[in-house]
């Protein structure tokens, strides 16, 4: 009964950590615990949080789509006067912006839907996406990067809809594919001389 020590945590434990009991040092030779490093960030998430700095307090709505896709919509108020298809300046601050992401970030592709007024035509919907499009051209995105979208609903926002483009294959590795059925010869088995 003489022996025992008082705890001087509750519970009456002595606290343990990466390197043994309070109070010990690691053993020779063991290196000290790391971290873990911290694991990467989508290009979609920190161009999301870099636009919402810019456009927080505006009608200019910026979400990350659950399918990896960050959308941002500008009030067609916003973006086009009636009947017309010349960019607003509010709409060249947005498309302005996100050039800066796109030359950022070069995995990225956008799509691109302006729609036409309500109870418009869509011939003028197909020259506003255009216009966007060319604008975002202009900005040095390469063209490639920037597609038209399918047609958005008269009197809909301009949408534009970011996503991780698709990396190419460098190289197909032949000894990768599966092994041919019983009594089929692979091609570079057979014999060419018959």
């Amino acid at each position: 009964a003489g022996c025992a020590a008082p705890s001087s945590r509750p519970g009456g434990s002595t606290p343990i950590g990466p390197a043994g009991p309070a109070g010990t040092e690691p053993a020779a030779g063991t290196p000290p615990a790391r971290p873990a490093p911290p694991a990467p960030v989508s290009p979609l998430v920190t161009e999301q949080r870099w636009l919402d700095e810019w456009f927080r307090g505006t009608p200019v709505v910026i979400a990350l789509a659950d399918h990896g896709t960050l959308q941002v919509e500008i009030p067609l108020a916003n973006s086009f006067d009636a009947g017309s298809n010349a960019l607003k300046p509010a709409l060249v601050a947005v498309l302005d912006r996100v050039a800066t992401s796109l030359r950022r970030q070069a995995t990225l592709r956008v799509s691109v839907a302006a729609p036409a007024d309500a109870g418009g035509a869509a011939a003028l919907a197909a020259t506003r996406t255009q216009r966007v499009r060319e604008h975002l051209v202009s900005r040095g995105v390469a063209a490639v990067r920037v597609a038209g979208g399918a047609g958005a609903r008269a009197g809909a926002p301009v949408q534009l809809r970011m996503v991780i483009a698709p990396q190419p294959i460098a190289r197909l590795d032949d000894a990768s594919l599966p092994v041919p059925a019983m009594g089929i010869k692979p091609v570079a088995a057979s014999n060419p001389k018959r």
